[in-house]
């Protein structure tokens, strides 16, 4: 469920960091710390400078040197000012020092009571503050720490100090890429955001396709399949459905590089023996009557999934990938896990990297799935987190019930959990619908609720959530994939580091602490604001008018993100362009006839025209956003609108962005979308960008104000 999100002038004291610290305060130091009263010096003591995890799951890790240059650059993105950094072996007077932890480092452990890198402390006096690392990792998570105080608190900090350290290991994100393109930059962006947040893993689902379970199996080779990864070897190459829409190593090698530098390791999926439709286009005689199965027992299949991993393995900068393996057909239970255990065994001897695999149900009286294989719950049924303890399995919480989201719509109506649209915050913080219960990695079943694993049990990993782009790639925009966690992931991360034994969420607090810290996290600008309005709630952003000529103007202001109303004055056709989306008045052919009217195009090429809804259509509290095909009041036929007009363009995350024209609602741009088992089917609303860089034709004038949160 979406949070409400506000915040209050005023009440910035009752907001909280997240994960959520204690401080302790310390005697005799009665001066505390203030940004703007010390010098602008970072220094990092020489014997930890150069000091690198070697526990961690990446196999680029950072040095303390590297994470302090990130540490370095985001002062300046938060506080401004040119901040420089040292080496240092002794005290320099005030400033900011980073180091190795002061104590006993072995003290600072897991909730399994096994020794983490990730422990940090945090001294603040009136001569700065000293964070210092169990490992580098520690170091820089005790820097998000550090620059999420000195935000709520403007600037100044009393004195005190911090010990902390991570309940799980494995505090991750999946994106599913393997329905939806989402370009470099943005990877990069939201792993950038998700480390604020002090996020372990990226999770990057790389290959996928409609789910032909849904009555698509006869028009099997027209469902939208798609590998991400763009192999260099040309015999693999048939994999690929749309190379403009993949990575190259270079950029997989960047996109792993920058989320090191973060303290977020990639952990790559390319999914078989199921959902591998890219593959059985590109060799139909491997596959099984379901058509995105692979036919294990066809000679060929197992070496093309081997060729493929061996192609893509050189470019995985990671101890562990993962290998799918979900949803196969459980009358092949000893074919199944041969697959597994063989790949397991391929992976491990060739590579040297362990895999993961989903949970699923593949009963065998003969065969059993290696122990040496991490098994990621995702739903009962599937696996049982308490049986895997039991049986010395290694696991990752994942469970569908707080986990999943299916962006734009969830899967009404296929039980047991229709999967939210947005991450399900509610159901963080008030575990198995008990008020005030919240959930963290230990807690797995919703329904037999005393059927949970121990906190800390030696099996348990930790937890990752899910987001899939089960309705294709045209259903969402890639910034609405982030507007579904952009929520769920500091409240998922507080959670998975805090675990039973940390602090717990402040409740009355968590939705503005994230309207608070969300927008303001360093190095990234996914909510698309202007570099002076992020977090702010000026009103009135942006107004333009035309003042003679028709020639082609530059705002360059790039984009803005909801909430925001945008008023244009129109005189005739125009473009309105911006990095990521182009809003033009345009001629669409539908059921052959023409509709002059206002479309919107995303940097991934899929045009939506406006349509025809009811204003009162889409507002389902159960779906928000979706309209069923059996409602008769809205005719989602491209609306035709005449010039001159004056349009008012209104966005937010829930309900889209809809349009009045000359002040009468008109309606929305939406997309066509497949519900339950192909028998449900919906038109669902697009929450597009304003483009705000380049115009050309007959817009005349143009108001960027901004909206609150539908």
């Amino acid at each position: 469920m979406l949070l409400s999100l506000y915040f209050l002038f005023g009440v910035a004291t009752a907001l909280e960091v997240l994960p959520p610290v204690q401080w302790t305060k310390i005697s005799g130091k009665p001066s505390g710390f203030s940004i703007d009263k010390i010098p602008k010096s970072i220094f990092v003591y020489s014997d930890f400078a150069e000091h690198v995890d070697t526990e961690g799951l990446t196999l680029i890790p950072p040095t303390a040197f590297e994470f302090a240059e990130t540490f370095r650059n985001d002062l300046s993105d938060l506080f401004g000012g040119h901040w420089t950094l040292k080496r240092t072996k002794k005290f320099q007077g005030a400033g900011i020092y980073l180091g190795k932890f002061r104590r006993d480092a072995t003290k600072l452990t897991y909730e399994n009571g096994v020794p983490t890198e990730e422990g940090y402390e945090l001294e603040v006096s009136g001569n700065g503050v000293y964070i210092g690392g169990t490992g580098s990792r520690g170091l820089f998570w005790g820097t998000r720490t550090l620059l999420q105080e000195l935000l709520i608190k403007d600037g100044s900090l009393p004195p005190g100090r911090i010990v902390d350290a991570p309940a799980y290991a494995t505090r991750g994100y999946m994106l599913d890429a393997g329905r939806k393109w989402y370009a470099p930059s943005f990877l990069k962006e939201l792993c950038t955001y998700a480390s604020f947040f002090k996020i372990s893993e990226f999770h990057y689902h790389s290959s996928d396709n409609y789910p032909l379970n849904r009555g698509h199996n006869e028009t099997w080779s027209e469902v939208f399949s798609h590998f991400s990864l763009y192999p260099e070897n040309p015999e693999l190459q048939g994999i690929v459905q749309r190379p403009n829409e993949t990575l190259s190593r270079a950029d997989f090698e960047d996109f792993q590089h920058h989320c090191a530098q973060r303290g977020v390791t990639v952990i790559p999926e390319i999914e078989a023996p199921g959902h591998c439709l890219s593959i059985t286009k590109w060799k139909p005689e491997l596959a099984l009557a379901k058509k995105d199965l692979l036919n294990l027992s066809h000679p060929e299949s197992i070496p093309t999934v081997k060729a493929i991993w061996s192609e893509f393995l050189p470019w995985f900068e990671t101890k562990e990938v993962h290998i799918g393996a979900d949803e196969y057909d459980s009358t092949l239970a000893d074919v199944y896990i041969n697959f597994v255990n063989e790949m397991s065994d391929f992976v491990n001897t060739t590579f040297g990297k362990r895999v993961r695999i989903w949970g699923t149900h593949e009963p065998s009286e003969n065969l059993t799935v290696s122990k040496d294989i991490i098994i990621q719950h995702w739903q009962y049924g599937q696996s049982d987190p308490v049986v895997l303890q039991r049986d010395g399995y290694e696991q990752i919480n994942s469970e569908d019930w707080w986990a999943y989201m299916s962006l734009k719509n969830d899967h009404t109506p296929i039980f047991p959990a229709p999967y939210p649209q947005f991450y399900n915050v509610t159901r963080t913080m008030n575990f198995a619908n008990v008020p005030g219960w919240q959930w963290e990695p230990s807690l797995f079943n919703p329904v037999n609720i005393t059927e949970q694993l121990a906190p800390g049990a030696s099996g348990n990993r930790g937890a990752t959530l899910a987001a899939w782009s089960d309705s294709g790639p045209d259903a969402t925009t890639q910034l609405e994939g982030y507007y579904a966690m952009r929520e769920g992931i500091p409240a998922m991360a507080a959670r998975a580091w805090s675990g039973a034994r940390g602090r717990r969420i402040t409740a009355s607090t968590l939705p503005a602490s994230i309207a608070f810290l969300a927008p303001k996290a360093p190095g990234q600008n996914l909510d698309r604001r202007f570099p002076n309005s992020k977090g702010s709630h000026q009103k009135s952003l942006l107004k333009w008018t035309r003042k003679s000529s028709k020639k082609p103007v530059s705002l360059g202001k790039g984009s803005y993100g909801p909430p925001y109303t945008l008023t244009l004055g129109i005189s005739a056709p125009f473009k309105l362009t911006g990095p990521d989306s182009t809003l033009a008045f345009e001629t669409v052919t539908s059921n052959t006839t023409n509709t002059a009217t206002l479309v919107f195009s995303t940097n991934d090429n899929f045009p939506y025209p406006l349509r025809s809804v009811s204003e009162s259509d889409g507002h389902d509290p159960g779906h928000p956003g979706r309209i069923w095909t059996n409602l008769t009041s809205s005719s989602h036929a491209p609306l035709a609108i005449t010039l001159p007009a004056t349009i008012r363009l209104e966005t937010d995350v829930v309900n889209g962005s809809r349009v009045w024209v000359n002040d009468a609602f008109a309606g929305r741009f939406e997309v066509f979308v497949f519900g339950g088992r192909n028998t449900l089917f919906s038109w669902s609303q697009m929450a597009l960008v304003a483009p705000l860089d380049d115009i050309s034709g007959g817009l005349d004038s143009l108001v960027l104000e901004a909206g609150t949160s539908g």
